[in-house]
């Protein structure tokens, strides 16, 4: 399906309120407020600030995540611009996390530089991450398997966890909605001239009956979550550090069987990741030699009967990363390296192991107000088949204020093991998801105004789904395995605008998406054409208040049925007593609505939330 023309005149129109809304707050903020640069590591593998990025990447701080005092990585996610939510349930229940669009397999996840996730689901179990452990999320936008290697199709997602300086800590208790319990604790340790953080996080809930279709068990669904974490660095000398950071995360979760009775209801999860890293850097070489390895585990089980295990899922994922950067004269700058990983899944699989090689280079070239950059990478994944990726992007700096930024780009995303080997269905033969891309986007940045808008798209190829083979099983039946037999085109406009005025902070999130099946020209599943966040926060002396609306517009889920619209009002007081003692009053959905995000799963009600902390500097 073609642009239709009046989809070309709002993507126009778009681009012309943003310049008018822009010119308009720049007259209305008060010089006061400053907007910092943001340093982002995402798009290269090397800090860089935001002017030097040529691709869209929203970020997240600490302050923030603390002020907002979500319960869910989700929480944090859904309030940036071209970023959707799924949920079945509240926020111990499985949960899928779109980018502009794309399938939530289409989202690379990353914590402290290590790629995390199940490589029989291919997915990422958002509800077993602690969001008191996370220092900042970088979110970026678009294709960056050039740099990344599989699965960045739709974006990357990288968590980094908390960072303390020597003598620093913080401990901090919370109750709240559904006997919800929350206690945390983090302290930085001064070792010569380096530092480690420790942080610990136990929270539990007696949960809420998460499914309401059809009867199927009328219990509470709650969950309970364990985090631990390791962060450091040793200055060996002027030119050398060793760095290192570790996590584990563990938990159980109850849910509700809606396909079977008596299959499984409950789950436990006991995942980690560990990284060790030297690093050299002088004025104009910097390399980084990087060993990791994460483990997902899950463990599927009736409730009434713990020690039978229904089902286990186990992925170990080994990897070796090598990343340099070479800052050349006449602002040119290469980044390069060499990714290696072994993916080995526990089960009954025909092939239980993979490797997957990867190798990239990057160079960007700055004359005057012009900046460009190009990325390639190939990539071999064992038994499948290898990838050329590649990105190029154009940015021209108008003046101070405004930037036009242009760029297009491939991805890929390799077969799961489920995919290819699951006993009695899986099909070997089966190739990469691949994608190509097209983005423009213009920015403007003043004292105290950062906005953009962004125009994409992303056709995506060769998806995998549920097909007939043409075989009969002995009971006459259709024999069915997954192919790669659907096609995807993306379209959309992705708006973001923060501000100040009259004291006022405002944070304007809009996503404008058109997402078709060229199979069938229709709609694709689970995407809203319209979502919508704005956020509202504000700071007088000893208190300070956040308010966040939250809009998803109605979502196809196929035939002529939608999900209905939803409305999300969350509010947040915070009271600090002195320097080191705070008191935080959430309210989350506070009007109560009816909110429905995946079919006859009820996110929470009116919930509410009361903790204090206690933070030494």
């Amino acid at each position: 399906m073609g642009t239709q023309p009046s989809k070309i005149a709002l993507l126009v129109s778009s681009l012309i309120s943003l310049s008018a809304f822009s010119a308009i707050a720049a007259e209305a903020t008060t010089p006061t407020t400053n907007i910092d640069e943001t340093i982002t590591v995402t798009g290269s593998r090397f800090d860089r600030s935001a002017e030097q990025q040529l691709t869209v990447i929203n970020s997240i701080e600490r302050e923030e995540i603390a002020r907002l005092n979500p319960k869910s990585v989700a929480d944090v996610l859904e309030i940036l611009p071209g970023v959707s939510i799924s949920r079945s349930g509240g926020a111990g229940q499985a949960t899928s996390v779109s980018i502009r669009g794309s399938n939530s397999n289409h989202v690379l996840v990353l914590i402290d530089g290590v790629k995390v996730g199940s490589a029989t689901l291919g997915t990422v179990s958002f509800n077993s991450l602690s969001p008191e452990n996370i220092e900042r999320i970088e979110v970026l936008k678009g294709p960056r398997a050039s740099v990344w290697g599989s699965d960045a199709i739709g974006g990357v997602i990288q968590i980094f966890t908390r960072q303390l300086k020597g003598g620093e800590w913080f401990a901090g208790a919370e109750y709240g909605t559904n006997d919800y319990i929350r206690g945390s604790f983090g302290t930085g340790m001064e070792h010569g001239n380096g530092s480690t953080t420790l942080t610990v996080n136990h929270e539990q809930s007696d949960g809420y009956d998460v499914y309401n279709g059809a009867p199927v068990e009328n219990d509470d669904d709650g969950y309970k979550r364990n985090a631990i974490s390791l962060k450091g660095a040793q200055q060996i000398n002027q030119n050398w550090q060793a760095q290192w950071n570790g996590q584990y995360d563990k938990g159980n979760t109850q849910y509700d069987d809606v396909y079977a009775s008596g299959s499984a209801d409950e789950s436990d999860y006991a995942n980690y990741l560990w990284n060790l890293a030297a690093l050299y850097s002088n004025d104009k070489f910097s390399s980084k030699l990087a060993l990791s390895q994460s483990r997902d585990y899950n463990e599927n089980f009736r409730g009434d009967d713990i020690n039978v295990p229904v089902s286990e899922f186990e992925t170990k994922r080994d990897q070796v990363n090598w990343s340099n950067q070479y800052l050349a004269a006449n602002e040119l700058t290469f980044t390069g390296g060499i990714d290696w990983s072994n993916e080995a899944v526990k089960g009954d699989y025909a092939q239980d192991e993979r490797d997957i090689f990867g190798a990239y280079l990057l160079v960007q070239k700055q004359w005057s107000k012009l900046l460009a950059e190009a990325a390639v990478r190939y990539d071999d994944v064992e038994n499948i088949d290898s990838e050329v990726s590649y990105n190029a992007s154009l940015a021209y700096q108008f003046n101070d204020q405004w930037r036009l930024a242009a760029s297009t780009g491939t991805a890929f995303k390799a077969p799961t093991f489920n995919d290819l080997y699951w006993p009695g269905s899986g099909n070997p033969d089966l190739i990469s998801e691949t994608s190509e891309s097209y983005d423009l986007t213009l920015h403007y940045t003043a004292d105290n105004i950062r906005a953009y808008i962004s125009v994409f798209e992303n056709s995506i190829d060769n998806l995998i789904a549920w097909a007939p083979t043409g075989e009969k099983d002995d009971f006459g039946w259709d024999i069915w395995k997954p192919a790669n037999i659907n096609e995807a085109r993306i379209q959309g406009v992705e708006l973001s605008a923060n501000f100040s005025v009259f004291s006022l902070d405002h944070q304007v999130a809009y996503t404008y998406l058109d997402a078709e099946d060229k199979q069938t020209g229709g709609e694709l599943v689970g995407r809203s054409e319209n979502e919508f966040n704005y956020q509202l926060s504000y700071i007088w002396q000893q208190f300070d208040l956040l308010a966040n609306y939250h809009y998803q517009g109605k979502r196809y889920v196929g035939g002529t049925d939608y999900l209905d619209a939803t409305h999300k009002v969350d509010l947040s007081v915070g009271y600090q007593l002195n320097d080191a003692w705070s008191l935080r009053l959430k309210a989350n959905n506070l009007f109560d609505e009816e909110i429905i995000s995946n079919q006859n799963y009820f996110s929470p009600g009116r919930e509410f939330f009361f903790s204090v902390s206690y933070q030494a500097f």
